[in-house]
């Protein structure tokens, strides 16, 4: 393990000692529960599937932060994926629109009821049968980062 990701682990182990001595037990888990809760809030379980081109998967009405993001990033499986190969798009029937369209005149959007989904182009898909998906939104109006980091198991076909 590089020295790189050596110091952000201890120093995330470091604050969580620091908490559950401040606090307990009981606040860690409960941070925990809401990290969760929100993630099965805003992915949509069971919506990665492969695709020729790579992995698609849906965003449900996101409740991480309703708002315009001028910037998307995403890491698949730890490996940054280059902004003109992810696409997103509000729904079957809209035009696709890659991450690297994205500026502060042409957000993308995200509002209360309506569901977003992604396709990360990197052909070929993950091996690995569950793989690692975050997704890092930054904000137009305020600033720094929203991210939400999730796995499932990759299908090969849409769930009905």
């Amino acid at each position: 393990m590089s020295e790189r990701r050596v110091g952000p682990l201890l120093s995330l182990l470091r604050q969580g000692l620091s908490l559950e001595l401040g606090f307990g037990t009981h606040s860690l888990e409960a941070l925990l529960w809401i990290a969760e809760t929100v993630e099965e809030a805003v992915y949509h379980s069971g919506s990665l599937v492969r695709t020729p081109t790579g992995v698609a998967f849906r965003l449900r009405n996101p409740p991480l932060r309703v708002g315009a993001f001028h910037a998307l990033r995403a890491r698949l499986d730890g490996g940054d994926v280059p902004s003109d190969r992810l696409r997103f798009r509000h729904g079957e029937g809209e035009a696709w629109r890659t991450a690297a369209s994205l500026s502060g005149d042409a957000p993308l959007v995200l509002l209360p009821g309506r569901p977003v989904e992604f396709a990360v182009d990197v052909a070929p898909a993950p091996a690995s049968r569950e793989p690692r998906i975050r997704l890092e939104f930054e904000s137009v109006a305020i600033p720094p980062l929203v991210w939400l980091e999730f796995s499932d198991v990759l299908r090969t076909e849409r769930p009905a």
